[in-house]
């Protein structure tokens, strides 16, 4: 099974089929039935944040108005390491929500799963380089030092893939956390009708359980130019092809 999380925003879980060319550790090549799921820590990271954020703000009130969402915590300070700490804990608490999510899939349907994968993204590592330790937020990133398996999904009706990260230093060993989007949610409401995502859908043989218009597939980049174009960045071990999609109502 395979799960990918976030704090907010375009939430889904799908089936679909994972192939594998080449055998990844404790995984064989071939053709098998997966679970891709994309949530995050229920809201309660995005409390946290909102917290720490408006503390940040009122110990730094020499910031002019305009630049208060520059304020920061010093992690040499009780309230940046009381920050760094909840951070983590939620870290952990995302990661439990996944485990618990494919774990009661799993045993619903009396499937025992033979691999997984799982990393973060919009988070924040302590990390070295160019020799000195820093902090690294990848907001709208995922991980991608070398040997590290990463997930890079699509849309509901393209591929999202496993990738194996090259630890290339230009990027901070980092890559794109999915396809990004070509156009705001507004947009996408305005331009697409109900009619036009049936029609994708269908074209694609995806049954599609529940989604709004604000995630149809043509609000998005195409993932494959988007894999193309960092390929200095990651290489792609398996793909996973959605076929039962449900999404954040």
């Amino acid at each position: 099974m395979l799960s990918i999380r976030e704090s907010s925003g375009n939430h889904f879980v799908e089936w679909g089929v994972l192939d594998v060319p080449r055998s990844l550790p404790g995984l064989k090549e071939g053709r098998y039935l997966a679970l891709l799921s994309h949530s995050g820590s229920r809201g309660t990271g995005g409390e946290v944040a909102k917290y720490y954020s408006s503390l940040a703000r009122r110990l730094h009130r020499e910031l002019p108005r305009e630049l208060g969402h520059l304020a920061w915590l010093g992690l040499d300070t009780d309230p940046g390491r009381e920050y760094w700490a909840a951070m983590e804990l939620m870290g952990r608490y995302s990661a439990a929500n996944h485990a618990l999510i494919h774990a009661a899939v799993a045993g619903h349907l009396g499937l025992s799963p033979v691999w997984g994968a799982e990393n973060h993204h919009n988070f924040a590592w302590k990390e070295t380089h160019g020799g000195r330790e820093v902090v690294v937020h990848r907001k709208g990133a995922t991980p991608a030092g070398a040997g590290v398996v990463g997930i890079i999904p699509g849309t509901m009706i393209d591929p999202a893939y496993v990738v194996e990260g090259l630890g290339n230093p230009l990027s901070l060993c980092s890559a794109a956390h999915g396809a990004g989007r070509a156009m705001s949610r507004q947009e996408a409401l305005k331009r697409f009708r109900r009619g036009d995502l049936e029609h994708v859908l269908r074209e694609h043989g995806v049954r599609l359980l529940s989604g709004g218009l604000d995630e149809v597939p043509m609000a998005y980049k195409d993932i494959r130019a988007v894999m193309a174009a960092q390929a200095d960045l990651v290489r792609i071990r398996a793909t996973f092809t959605p076929r039962i999609v449900k999404m954040a109502p």
